[in-house]
């Protein structure tokens, strides 16, 4: 297969000699071709001649740890993304390279369908938080990074609002259904930002029980029982200087909402028999729903909300952005074929009509997801309407009147209240014309100044 084009150099640091051509046989044919290293001098070298974004990394080198040649490569390069491979006895060393900074891990034997989607996860974080608003023109053709495709009206009302966005410092929160690209446009934010260079840590709240979400978010104080004298960071200390992207912050218990609220308010962070550590974040909170629920339902503190809740992102869903469905597809399939190192080029008209006309209740995640099944259960080089799941021309489509909006918008106003409805439809309107609270007085057919007072009120009632 040929090398996909502007592929970020690839350096593999392999010491065994049969594992080390497995993997680049592996790699090449999948369209990654790596600069190999068999020890810790060698990869050294390679890494300060050769600059790579993806280096996989074994842990268990002849000459040096590592974890030292891992720490030596980030503080040359802060962007590399470091995937280490450690053997099945050393799960936890791995755990502590991720700790470090590593991108990823791999736990020997490696699969090949494994050891190719982490290089490829780790393209597309690269060139995500790489990403730089001269490069941002050619953002739709790199592969990942197909959720910022915008042909659509919506989409680039929304890629116009995420360089807005990136210009400040207060907090975001981006609101989209599953599948809509919020992790990707919280990354856009953070590289288009003056935090470019600094950490963008993810944490996701959901499912973790009160401890775990504690040692998570703030951290874990010195311990006798594991020998640590320093305890481990949490996300708000590891994303130090950057972007922390918090998701399912409902989930949150409300006695650790406040400690996260006054931590915010300090900006130091206690620590048990130490010195506070300075804390200096940008928090963007992802969700799928209006806050303003949760925070009617009791399931978010009324500060810890205005503390977060302060430039809104509405994403788009995929039926609202049909225009940019034939390059969504086409990115996705490029990238699925080379994963799976099939022949497809591209998709004839007749698939790409049915696409389009589909109702994406998954989103980005749904077309990806049946553009995947297609290219493995098929051959290229074009994908047919035939090789699509018959289900697809089966369920309801654009084409038939469509009841889907008022019943989401009346499930997303259930149980408020007037005023909660009314602050509602305020800030959505302010969300849609770019912040602009004048433009969005003329879309409600109110004064600028009631919008101004009713939000001061608003906030009043925060304190």
């Amino acid at each position: 297969m040929s090398k996909p084009a502007n592929v970020p150099r690839l350096l593999l640091v392999e010491d065994t000699p049969s594992l080390q051509m497995l993997y680049r046989t592996v790699l090449t044919k999948a369209g990654y071709p790596p600069v190999c290293a068999s020890s810790a001098a060698e990869a050294l070298e390679a890494f300060a001649r050769i600059r790579p974004a993806i280096v996989l990394l074994d842990l268990m080198l002849p000459d040096q740890d590592g974890l030292s040649v891992m720490t030596e490569m980030l503080a040359q390069s802060p962007e590399t993304r470091v995937i280490v491979i450690t053997a099945n006895g050393s799960v936890n060393k791995a755990v502590e390279a991720t700790r470090k900074g590593a991108h990823d891990f791999l736990v020997k034997p490696l699969g090949d369908i494994r050891l190719v989607g982490a290089v490829a996860s780790a393209v597309a974080d690269y060139r995500t938080a790489t990403l730089n608003p001269r490069a941002q023109s050619a953002s739709s053709a790199l592969p990942g990074l197909s959720n910022f495709i915008a042909n659509s009206e919506s989409m680039q009302k929304s890629m116009e609002l995420m360089k807005a966005l990136a210009g400040s410092m207060a907090p975001v929160i981006i609101i989209g259904a599953d599948g809509t690209g919020k992790k990707t446009c919280a990354r856009m934010i953070h590289s288009l930002s003056s935090r470019a260079r600094k950490p963008f840590v993810e944490l996701d709240l959901a499912g973790l029980d009160k401890n775990c979400a504690e040692a998570a978010l703030f951290g874990t104080g010195p311990s006798s029982h594991s020998g640590s004298a320093m305890g481990a960071y949490g996300a708000l200390r590891k994303a130090y200087g950057g972007t922390l992207l918090l998701r399912a912050l409902d989930s949150l218990p409300q006695d650790l909402q406040a400690r996260l609220v006054s931590i915010l308010n300090s900006g130091f962070l206690p620590v048990p028999n130490a010195e506070a550590l300075p804390i200096d974040v940008r928090i963007i909170t992802a969700m799928t729903h209006d806050p303003l629920q949760d925070l009617r339902a009791g399931l978010l503190r009324k500060d810890l909300y205005f503390r977060l809740v302060v430039l809104p992102l509405i994403l788009p869903r995929l039926q609202e952005r049909r225009e940019d469905i034939p390059d969504l597809a086409q990115c996705f399939l490029t990238e699925i074929a080379s994963l799976e190192n099939k022949a497809f080029q591209r998709l004839e008209p007749a698939a790409i009509r049915i696409l389009q006309n589909y109702c994406w209740d998954g989103n980005l995640h749904e077309l990806r997801n049946m553009l995947h099944q297609a290219v493995v259960l098929h051959d290229g080089p074009v994908l047919t309407r035939a090789m699509l799941p018959e289900t697809l021309g089966q369920a309801h489509t654009a084409a038939e009147p469509a009841q889907d909006h008022p019943r989401d918008l009346g499930a997303a106003l259930e149980g408020m209240t007037l005023a909660e409805i009314e602050a509602y439809a305020i800030q959505a309107a302010i969300t849609r014309h770019g912040g602009s609270i004048p433009r969005a007085s003329q879309e409600l057919d109110i004064a600028p100044s009631t919008i101004y007072r009713k939000r001061d009120a608003w906030h009043g009632k925060a304190h």
